[in-house]
């Protein structure tokens, strides 16, 4: 069984309802392991029945035989009181007998008004149960009396305090996961995370969406250091020699390709590597201006040409086209199939791997017991979120109770009509039917003292005379 394989986190759960004693909350119920005894539950009810049976006609048979044995005693005031205790014993056995019989079945298989009580009124029975389940345990009024007494939050926020309570929940929400990755289909997952991707995209206005992240990452003048950036990394590069040389070569081949008969004339080499030196100045002394004067002209424009990006990937008819254009081809590309199939396979892997790791290991279950602590601490430490989580579940039960009684009253309703009837009298039998012998032997036991009561009084002269009275 489930229970037995984590033990610790079964008996760690129970901590939680001492906590709640503290703040007066009474426990609800115990949840007892599975026991070992090998007999299934309904056998064990049906021996129970039957050994009472027998214990109640036992006690019948003994005022029987009782009764029959003074037929055959000489009379005598003894006698006569022994028989009359013995027929009123014998009455009150046969009259609670038919009274028990008689709610389950015709006594004697004999048509007799008003017996076979629970068969004959199933229907009646089925829709009493539903009304009293609806009106005393799935009232608005009565749940939220109940859950204001027992304060719910207060209540998780001490349950969840005690860390063998949250490392139980983890160990569920494994058990929980590892159930659900074994019997997911994996087609439907992948068509579920394709779909929501294709819906997220396609709810995406592209273009005025890139132009407000733009927005929002110029604002301030943040895009200026950008630019600062790009001028710090183009000064380092350009002092770099190999970097200077690997120019120099190009502008050399440049020569060669477009100028052959100049570069015959002039040192081409020589000249290449002085103009590349000097541009290279020309331009350190540049960047180097720039990014020393935050009025400059080049910032002036790389401001303007910013803002006039921003403006037209919000407004201008072209780029919304080509924004739309892009989700198009990204919606219709057969590699978003492949994205959320990759997706899905790399997400089942990570998650089937974390599971099997054990619980110091394992990121899912460091999480929950993460949340459990921080619900713990912000429950404990906020009045105002108690009571406001207090409130909505109150609310929540005035609004879901009615509905959610009609649904169980209506189902245990149906469920109760579709049942046999004669199948439904003996499981309620079997239920009860061992407690209810003890009204047999309670007849028994008491219609013999009755017995016994109206002899005396009948021959209260008699007996008066033969204790010596008279």
């Amino acid at each position: 069984m489930g229970c037995r394989h984590y033990p610790r986190s079964y008996r760690s759960c129970d901590a939680g309802f001492d906590a709640a004693r503290s703040i007066g909350y009474s426990r609800p119920m115990s949840i007892a392991l599975p026991s070992e005894d090998p007999l299934p539950s309904r056998e064990r009810k049906l021996q129970a029945l039957r050994r009472m049976k027998r214990v109640a006609l036992g006690l019948f048979g003994v005022a029987a035989g009782v009764f029959v044995a003074t037929l055959f005693v000489p009379p005598s005031l003894g006698m006569a009181a022994l028989r009359a205790v013995a027929e009123a014993a014998m009455v009150g056995a046969l009259a609670d007998w038919f009274a028990v019989v008689a709610l389950f079945r015709r006594p004697l298989g004999l048509p007799i008004p008003h017996t076979a009580v629970i068969p004959m009124s199933k229907d009646r029975i089925a829709d009493n149960l539903a009304r009293f389940v609806q009106e005393k345990f799935l009232d608005p009024q009565t749940l939220v009396a109940q859950m204001r007494r027992i304060d719910p939050a207060a209540y998780l926020a001490q349950w969840l305090a005690e860390p063998a309570n949250v490392r139980c929940i983890g160990g569920h929400v494994a058990r929980v996961a590892r159930t659900w990755l074994q019997f997911v289909d994996d087609k439907p997952m992948r068509g579920f995370l394709g779909d929501a991707l294709r819906t997220v995209i396609n709810k995406i206005d592209l273009s005025p969406a890139i132009g407000s992240i733009l927005d929002v990452l110029t604002r301030d003048g943040r895009h200026q250091q950008l630019l600062d950036a790009l001028i710090h990394y183009g000064m380092r590069e350009l002092q770099k020699p190999a970097v200077r040389g690997d120019i120099a070569r190009r502008v050399a081949q440049w020569l060669k390709e477009e100028h052959k008969w100049k570069q015959l004339l002039i040192p081409t080499e020589w000249l290449t590597g002085q103009v590349v030196d000097a541009a290279g100045t020309v331009i350190e002394r540049l960047l180097t201006d720039i990014s020393q004067r935050p009025e400059h002209e080049i910032r002036a424009i790389f401001d303007g040409q910013v803002d006039k990006l921003v403006a037209q990937l919000r407004q201008n008819e072209a780029f919304l086209r080509k924004g739309d254009e892009l989700k198009e081809y990204i919606l219709h590309n057969a590699a978003m199939a492949d994205y959320a199939h990759d997706l899905w396979a790399q997400l089942r892997g990570w998650l089937a791997d974390d599971l099997e790791r054990p619980a110091d290991d394992s990121r899912v279950l460091q999480h929950t017991e993460r949340i459990g602590e921080w619900l713990a601490d912000e429950l404990t430490r906020d009045e105002s979120l108690r009571r406001s989580l207090n409130d909505y579940l109150e609310t929540l039960a005035q609004v879901l109770a009615p509905q959610l009684g009609d649904f169980l009253t209506g189902h245990i309703r149906d469920t109760v009509r579709k049942w046999d009837a004669r199948d439904m009298s003996e499981q309620i039998e079997l239920q009860i039917g061992a407690d209810l012998q003890f009204i047999r032997i309670n007849g028994t036991l008491v219609g013999g003292a009755i017995g016994l009561l109206l002899f005396v009084i009948a021959h209260a002269s008699q007996i008066w005379a033969a204790l010596g009275g008279g």
